[in-house]
């Protein structure tokens, strides 16, 4: 069965099912998608608000202007990958899998994004995924989404800027009072 997985690291040579994520506790797994959307949202940022409705991912600005900061710029890479055995999983888009076997990644089935701002437009435009803008929202819905993402970043500062830092400034840039000190 045909297969994506999203990453930034264009140098991956393999995928290791033996590192253990914090979804599955028991055995290490490699994450796939049948869904090209899906794969590219995954790769494309490390700060993610979608929705699935009616079976397609939906991509939701999380600020004024919040893709155009987010995706512009930089790229990034979506491998093609063949296997058999994959087994979907409960996540919140019926296009996730698992794979509980390495799977070598073949560099001339990996596709590299330029700009991952530009291939979203695309791919909104083609129809393979949605995309919510901030100000397509009412009022009421921008101030819960505020709400939602200040609450539901607020723990995890701290870790963003020491771990994360390009995440971290960019977050802080969306909501001034996501800032920690030192």
């Amino acid at each position: 069965m045909k297969f994506y997985h999203g990453t930034q690291n264009g140098e991956l040579k393999k995928l290791l099912a033996s590192r253990k994520s914090t979804r599955e506790k028991d055995e290490g797994n490699v994450y796939l998608t049948d869904d090209y959307g899906c794969a590219f949202m995954y790769a494309a940022c490390s700060i993610r608000s979608f929705f699935v409705s009616n079976g397609k991912l939906y991509l939701r600005e999380v600020a004024p202007d919040a893709f155009k900061k987010m995706y512009s710029g930089h790229g990034c890479y979506i491998f093609t990958i063949e296997v058999d055995g994959a087994r979907k999983v409960k996540h919140i888009t019926d296009h996730v899998y698992v794979y509980d076997k390495d799977i070598e990644l073949d560099p001339n089935k990996r596709e590299w994004v330029e700009d991952c701002y530009q291939k979203m437009l695309e791919l909104e435009k083609q129809g393979v995924i949605g995309v919510l803008r901030w100000d397509d929202m009412t009022k009421e819905e921008q101030d819960r989404r505020k709400e939602h993402n200040i609450q539901g970043y607020k723990p995890y500062m701290k870790i963003e800027k020491e771990k994360f830092p390009e995440e971290y400034k960019l977050l802080v840039s969306f909501y001034p009072e996501l800032a920690v000190e030192d």
